[in-house]
């Protein structure tokens, strides 16, 4: 008996481990939608969504394929560096990859290693690989964050009423991205003063036992130091193409951003401008972008919530959450998974296409030698 619960334990464990991302993102739309039927009457809702104008929530679906292909535009630009040839539709899959796996792993921590996976497969070397994807990344994080600075300075004199619920949120958001891109400033113009910084913020938690394992944690740093150092200099060495990225990074998030006007616009609504709600969304992203959860999944609806309800009114907020949500969350996910599964499908048969065509050469080959 005593072996079959031990086998039953390690059985659960297996499973759980393997599959924990997955069960804990299903409790949270569990959880979401449990909120939402508290906050949205179902014949409310229904009605509601009759009455949207459903040209402008295509215009939102359309808003996430530009921001898609401006992803696959800048990564094909910086994969180029390393390979002259790279072809479109590789990085096209690249950003889908990365995109899902943001998604659907905690803090958006899934999508630089299946990226790098897939640019080992196609004969990118680790640190290629690696100096891609940190220098797409320096250049999203540097602009999230601008916009977010830009938003408030905007916003905070002109709704502080929308705001004012979500304060210490959107502060401490903000903080957190400021400094990260700091560091980033700081690694461009002196990397051993970045790494003092964060050997002393490592030997902070240490003191205060937040951190175990010493040695773990300043090999992380000085591994963090290495790739970001390798990356900002290759940003520093194209200096106009950088420029150039980083005006079309703006671009790109600006358009995502708006996402939530065309939502807004759906409703019938037309009192808030456009610029308006798009510096709320900048502002409530870099609230909510930190949350150790899959696509910030629960923060972002309460933060909506916050940010938007004196946007929206009662009547049409948790309506308007829903619609957004489900354009840049759950229709991304249904898109990626959809897109991956049939890439992984068409890749297996072109392997089992070309392992056929070697068969079929050699056994030519043997038949021609035969009739020697």
């Amino acid at each position: 008996m005593d072996q079959i619960e031990k086998k039953n334990k390690k059985w659960f464990s297996k499973f759980f481990k393997k599959y924990s991302n997955y069960i804990f993102f299903v409790f949270l739309i569990g959880a979401t939608a449990l909120v939402i039927l508290t906050q949205v009457d179902p014949i409310t809702f229904v009605n509601t969504i009759k009455q949207a104008k459903i040209g402008y929530l295509l215009l939102g679906i359309g808003c996430v394929f530009i921001y898609f292909i401006l992803e696959t535009y800048m990564l094909l630009i910086l994969m180029r560096r390393e390979n002259p040839n790279e072809k479109i539709p590789f990085a096209w899959t690249l950003t889908v990859v990365g995109q899902y796996y943001n998604l659907i792993t905690p803090s958006a921590t899934g999508g630089q290693p299946l990226q790098l996976y897939e640019m080992s497969k196609k004969g990118y070397g680790f640190g290629a690989g690696t100096a891609v994807l940190v220098q797409k990344y320096a250049l999203y994080q540097v602009t999230v964050t601008f916009l977010a600075i830009i938003a408030t300075i905007f916003s905070i004199t002109s709704l502080h009423r929308s705001l004012d619920a979500a304060k210490w949120l959107i502060g401490i958001g903000l903080a957190v991205n400021i400094a990260g891109v700091v560091l980033i400033f700081i690694l461009a113009f002196s990397p051993k003063a970045a790494k003092t910084i964060m050997i002393g913020c490592v030997k902070l938690l240490l003191k205060l036992h937040i951190l175990k394992n010493k040695e773990k944690y300043y090999e992380k740093v000085n591994h963090f130091i290495g790739e970001y150092t390798i990356a900002i200099e290759a940003l520093k060495s194209h200096k106009m193409q950088t420029l150039k990225l980083f005006l079309i990074s703006i671009v790109q998030i600006l358009i995502f951003y708006s996402i939530n006007y065309w939502v807004y616009r759906s409703l019938g609504l037309s009192d808030t401008n456009a610029i308006t709600i798009i510096s709320l969304q900048a502002i409530l992203y870099v609230a909510v972008a930190l949350l150790p959860t899959p696509g910030a999944s629960g923060g972002a609806e309460a933060g909506f919530l916050l940010i938007f309800g004196p946007i929206y009114g009662p009547g049409n907020t948790a309506v308007a959450m829903i619609l957004w949500r489900f354009i840049t969350f759950y229709f991304i996910i249904l898109f990626g998974g959809i897109y991956l599964s049939i890439h992984s499908i068409r890749v297996g048969k072109d392997k089992a296409k070309a392992i056929e065509e070697d068969l079929n050469d050699e056994a030519d080959q043997r038949l021609k030698d035969s009739e020697k």
